[in-house]
């Protein structure tokens, strides 16, 4: 069994027991870090190929959520069109009329439509009622948050209403920066993922060759990144160098870049502050014009300095950042290091109105951002200061809440959080 296999297996280990854990629940909600979510949805793609064994059903849909009034029916057209091929390849002859669902509307969404398909494709085979049927939920985008979740919440009542209760939803958050957080119903569950071990794994199982000197790069990388991980910098910083001595030797210049900002971030963590700075010097030689590396680099060696030196000569690299993410361009880093600038122009002799330039660049660069980077990002806490100096109840200062509301929900105020300022050239 492979390394991903391997954790493939973990993971179905982990959804059986929170199945058992609760039969009667139809709506799962798994959260965890951006990694642990990709792998989990990884798990659920495997479940649709050939080497698969479970014997349950697997619908995925990334369809966009556009309104609560036809994602229901975006899910069944899909449906219905793989249906109808897998009838045409078996000559089946068997009809699925998902048009009589929409007899049975109760509710304010569609969210009836799919569940009530579901029920008349079971009466067609009967044996899919011995089946469980998962339905995970991944909107590529949401346009609307407050009504995804009525969305949700009226789709799980309907699967209770119809006694369907072989039927489960899923839908995967970051734990941390949640989207839906007005689901009335659903069990929340932690999934827990040692994704360096994985990565250590599979670069153990692939390098079998030990004279390919960038399978070796990667091994030093990931074993530097376990140790830090355990907060063991003075080992992950002599792995470091190992790297780069391979890297340098191979012409990866990319790796070495690379390899000597994680050096560079290690030994800041240290406070050694001038062998930090000469590695962030070393790697900004190399790290190219307009490239993604080199804004990741200025806006890392940016926020250093900005902790060991002063405001002054970390905005000319925050500055030198924004202008190469807009040549990128990169949305995340020219937003992120437009609010850095806009904080470090605030001061008492000069007021705050060059502050509030940049902040109302940074809400307008942000807006440009799919919904899900938007709560990634520090868009609320930078309309949190704008609104307080505003004023709540000022034109301005009431219309930009509302603006917040739609896209983060009611409590936004309350989630928005003190962004960490500093970037890894690695993420």
């Amino acid at each position: 069994m492979n390394p991903i296999q391997l954790e493939l297996f973990k993971i179905d280990k982990q959804w059986q027991q929170v199945i058992r854990k609760h039969p009667s629940e139809n709506l799962f909600i798994g959260l965890g870090e951006r990694h642990e979510v990709n792998l989990f949805e990884a798990y659920f793609k495997y479940q649709l190929t050939e080497e698969s064994k479970t014997n349950d059903m697997f619908l995925l849909h990334y369809q966009e959520f556009k309104s609560a009034d036809n994602y229901g029916k975006s899910l069944v057209k899909e449906w219905q069109e793989i249906f109808q091929l897998w009838q045409k390849d078996t000559g089946a002859g068997m009809i699925w009329d998902v048009d009589q669902a929409d007899r049975l509307k109760k509710y304010d969404t569609d969210a009836y439509l799919p569940i009530t398909a579901l029920a008349q494709l079971c009466k067609l085979y009967p044996e899919l009622k011995f089946k469980k049927i998962y339905i995970q939920l991944a909107p590529t985008t949401i346009h609307n948050i407050e009504a995804l979740s009525q969305w949700i919440n009226e789709c799980s009542s309907c699967i209770t209403a119809l006694q369907q209760d072989n039927i489960k939803l899923v839908y995967t958050e970051h734990h941390v920066h949640r989207t839906l957080k007005n689901l009335k119903q659903g069990t929340e569950f932690r999934l827990n993922i040692d994704v360096s071990q994985l990565m250590q794994n599979a670069a153990a199982h692939s390098n079998r060759d030990k004279s390919d000197p960038e399978s070796d790069y990667q091994q030093q990388i990931l074993v530097a990144s376990n140790y830090l991980s355990k907060g063991k910098h003075e080992q992950a910083n002599a792995v470091l160098e190992r790297a780069i001595m391979i890297a340098q030797k191979q012409g990866l210049h990319e790796a070495v870049v690379a390899a000597r900002i994680m050096l560079a971030q290690s030994l800041a963590v240290k406070n050694k502050k001038n062998e930090a700075r000469q590695q962030y010097e070393l790697a900004l030689a190399r790290a190219g014009q307009n490239t993604l590396l080199s804004a990741h680099i200025h806006m890392s060696y940016g926020s250093f300095l900005l902790a060991h030196s002063g405001k002054d000569e970390a905005k000319k690299y925050f500055e030198k950042a924004v202008k190469i993410a807009e040549i990128i361009p990169n949305d995340f880093i020219a937003m992120e290091c437009t609010r850095l600038l806009g904080q470090l122009s605030e001061n008492k002799l000069a007021g705050s109105a060059k502050a509030m330039e940049y902040y109302v660049k940074c809400l307008a660069i942000a807006k440009k951002m799919p919904i899900e980077k938007r709560r990634q990002s520090s868009m609320a806490y930078t309309a949190l200061i704008m609104l307080k100096k505003y004023g709540e109840e000022s034109p301005e200062g009431r219309k930009l809440d509302l603006e917040m509301q739609d896209d983060f929900g009611a409590d936004w105020k309350t989630d928005a959080e003190i962004p960490k300022n500093h970037a890894s050239p690695l993420s």
